[in-house]
């Protein structure tokens, strides 16, 4: 139980830990019975098997079902990501839950409703439970391939909060890290960065002094408090067009900052119809 909420697949009254080492994962129990050990089916102690420890938590502890397996890896990295915020063992402590939701207060409230309903959370300050805190530390252990190389916690969350799935992020990733070796030997080249809480893209060109050859800021484009996918999407647009960075450049030179945003805008309703075909609907 967690305060007066009933758990999920819970009976009235049973508390994990009862019968439960709440330091191991969560899962600890399942016993494999597979060829080879450590493999599946893995038996619960009701007898049920089950094919992975995740699958046991999803179907077995929560009740969700199993029409939505292909969904379920994503959502229990995205629990694990709350818990270790609301833990703060493996996450910096400035992280808030406010920013797990982007400002959105009604799916916050929702979905702690749902953890404290489940039994993970508590309801007198928040924090896991001895349950939640071991279903953390089995969410970490289980993460696949895939997911390990991203750190749980709100940088997760942030990254995840795009359609892409990691194998597509990764490669993009890969794909601007290419780009970005070649901007990193121009004269003038477009970066990311952070001003307070604010993202933001620059223009940086470098300026030659009798000293020292400098680089300074030229341009630059700031989104609201910490809206960083739509800044990151901007940052993409624009290493797909680095061929056009020299041009852009020169137009800041010599005729204002100003022009290259209007150029933006311009070029961004060009995109926009680009690939609408000739006497298509327009919905107007």
């Amino acid at each position: 139980m967690a305060g007066t909420y009933h758990s999920f697949g819970h009976t009235e009254g049973e508390r994990y830990g009862d019968d439960r080492h709440s330091a191991l994962p969560w899962g600890y129990w399942l016993t494999s019975m597979g060829d080879v050990p450590g493999r599946p089916p893995l038996v619960d102690d009701e007898g049920r098997e089950w094919d992975s420890v995740r699958e046991a938590f999803w179907i077995g502890r929560l009740g969700l079902p199993s029409v939505y397996d292909h969904a379920a890896n994503e959502i229990m990295e995205f629990m694990a990501s709350y818990l270790a915020i609301l833990d703060g063992r493996f996450v910096a402590p400035e992280e808030r839950v406010r920013d797990i939701f982007a400002g959105d207060r009604h799916l916050d409230r929702f979905f702690h409703a749902y953890m404290l309903a489940s039994g993970l959370v508590q309801d007198f300050d928040g924090r896991p439970t001895p349950e939640g805190r071991a279903v953390l530390l089995m969410l970490i252990a289980t993460r696949q391939r895939e997911d390990a190389g991203e750190e749980v916690g709100l940088e997760w969350i942030v990254a995840n909060r795009t359609v892409a799935r990691s194998a597509e992020r990764m490669a993009a990733a890969a794909r601007v890290e290419r780009a970005e070796h070649v901007a990193s030997r121009m004269a003038y080249r477009f970066v990311t960065d952070m001003i307070g809480r604010e993202p933001v893209v620059k223009l940086i060109g470098l300026r030659i002094t009798r000293e020292i050859p400098v680089r300074s800021s030229l341009w630059s484009m700031s989104w609201p408090d910490g809206d960083r996918i739509a800044r990151d999407r901007f940052y993409l647009w624009l290493l797909e067009r680095i061929d056009r960075w020299d041009d852009w450049s020169d137009m800041v030179t010599r005729n204002g900052a100003r022009t290259l945003t209007e150029h933006f805008m311009k070029l961004a309703f060009c995109d926009r119809f680009a690939h609408a075909e000739p006497g298509a609907d327009d919905g107007r």
